[in-house]
């Protein structure tokens, strides 16, 4: 067989393995989005995602986001509580007012993401990093913030950073509320009287 034969079959081969591949993964999509659907919740792609924030859809509680990009979006007031958002990129994201209570955030990024005001109670943002990010009047209650880097970023009233668990967090550079100290060393936090 010639040389040509054999590389179009090759070619041929490994068009019909794509094909198969993207089949099973479509399958397995499915399966998986009605998994979810059994329990009530909705599994939404990243261009399904931005329609619905198109058409004025604020609350994403209950919601599995497959892939978002966030990337620089205006997401002001949406409520993501509870959602899955561990390893997504928020970059540069506006958050102001957003409901992220209880939400899973682990290795996430928000350089410079703009969370004024923020529901974060709960919130799991271990690994997170934050550098720059403006967290001035954020509810950080029972916040997990372990490992996080937060250089930079404006914690300015947000006094619940008391509550939040900081073990190994970084805050070079950040500004506290008024009358928090960083025991540098120990990584916590006093208030003064």
């Amino acid at each position: 067989m010639s040389t040509k034969k054999l590389l179009a079959n090759e070619v041929t081969n490994m068009v019909s393995f794509k094909e198969e591949n993207e089949e099973n993964q479509s399958l397995i999509e499915g399966l998986v989005r009605g998994f979810y659907n059994l329990f009530g919740i909705e599994t939404l792609n990243d261009k399904q995602f931005d329609q619905a924030l198109k058409e004025g859809r604020q609350d994403f509680r209950r919601t599995r986001l497959i892939n978002p990009n966030l990337v620089g979006k205006s997401l002001d007031g949406i409520n993501l509580s509870g959602v899955n958002l561990n390893k997504v990129n928020l970059s540069e994201a506006s958050l102001i007012k957003a409901q992220l209570h209880r939400t899973k955030m682990v290795g996430a990024n928000l350089d410079s993401a703009n969370l004024k005001g923020a529901n974060l109670s709960r919130a799991n943002l271990k690994d997170v990093q934050a550098s720059w990010a403006d967290l001035r009047n954020t509810n950080l209650s029972n916040t997990v913030l372990r490992n996080a880097n937060l250089t930079g970023a404006d914690l300015d009233k947000s006094q619940s950073i008391l509550e939040a668990k900081t073990m190994f967090a970084r805050f070079d550079h950040a500004r506290l509320p008024y009358g928090v100290v960083l025991v540098k060393y120990f990584r916590f936090f006093l208030k003064k009287r």
